[in-house]
């Protein structure tokens, strides 16, 4: 598909967002543009694996993401209920440390995830999870017969360079009726339009699409999946300090900086507490379940 096309629809792009800033690359980079008839932005130029690969081995922070561990348990058990999933076997994509599969166990769950990164995964599966490390198509391969009552991918599809593979070989997972629940930043929030070029999840190039309600909604059902619902919440502390840092103009490595001092989980833990209203008033995170 020429440079120009969305990669969701097959419409024109157009420039949307001049260097957005974020924790992965130089101001002026990259830019975002706009697909006219669905909605769905696009990261450009577009980055090679190898420029993608480079990103991640240099600044991925996945270890920011145990700074707010307890937050992270919150939203895992809040993802759960929205979803209506009370038994059976599930997969969580890109499970990190494990977090969502921790509540999913408790719950009387039969638990597997799905995540690129060695070290998250093993200590996923040191908790006893059936944690596999490689891709969702690589998964599929090693055990075509498995199948899920759910499947969750929470902030992995905007990663994704073939967001319909993804979604399909998603679906050839499920049981008959399983749920698919996605999460993604949402391209059509009001923080975005408030800080247009500072949001705290644009993160280009490791976020190569960005999806608005409309476009992942024909992603979805482009795919074969019927759409249950879908809703909108606030993102979570290392979001909001993201996007704080970078409208002060602040240049932050990593996903929020890779301190994992005791002060520092602390303080991010207090700024959750306070700030946890934010999650039902806000709007940057896209959800939507959809069935097989």
């Amino acid at each position: 598909m020429a440079d120009q096309q969305c990669i969701v629809c097959g419409g024109n792009l157009e420039p949307a967002v001049e260097s957005p800033r974020s924790s992965y690359a130089e101001l002026g980079t990259y830019r975002i543009d706009r697909c006219t008839a669905c909605g769905a932005g696009a990261t450009m130029p577009r980055p090679t694996a190898d420029e993608l690969a480079r990103c991640y081995e240099a600044t991925y922070g996945y270890s920011t993401h145990d700074l707010i561990e307890v937050e992270k348990r919150r939203r895992a058990a809040a993802i759960l209920d929205w979803s209506g999933v009370s038994h059976g076997t599930i997969l969580d994509v890109g499970c990190m440390f494990g977090f969502l599969l921790d509540e999913a166990r408790g719950r009387g769950m039969v638990t597997y995830g799905i995540e690129l990164s060695p070290e998250p995964a093993q200590v996923a599966a040191s908790k006893g999870h059936d944690v596999f490390t490689g891709t969702i198509e690589a998964f599929a391969a090693k055990h075509p017969k498995l199948r899920f009552d759910a499947i969750f991918a929470q902030h992995v599809l905007e990663h994704i360079p073939d967001p319909h593979a993804f979604l399909a070989t998603a679906k050839s997972l499920l049981a008959p009726g399983g749920k698919l629940v996605i999460c993604v930043p949402n391209f059509d929030a009001r923080l975005r339009r408030l800080a247009p070029r500072s949001w705290g999840w644009y993160q280009v190039p490791v976020h190569l699409h960005h999806f608005s309600a409309r476009s992942l909604e024909h992603l979805m059902t482009a795919t074969g999946l019927d759409i249950e619902t879908s809703r909108t919440r606030g993102g979570d502390t290392l979001f909001l300090a993201l996007s704080a840092l970078q409208t002060l103009g602040m240049s932050v490595g990593g996903s929020a900086g890779n301190g994992k001092g005791g002060l520092t989980k602390t303080a991010l833990r207090l700024v959750g507490e306070v700030t946890r209203p934010y999650y039902a008033l806000g709007d940057d995170e896209l959800g939507i379940i959809a069935r097989a």
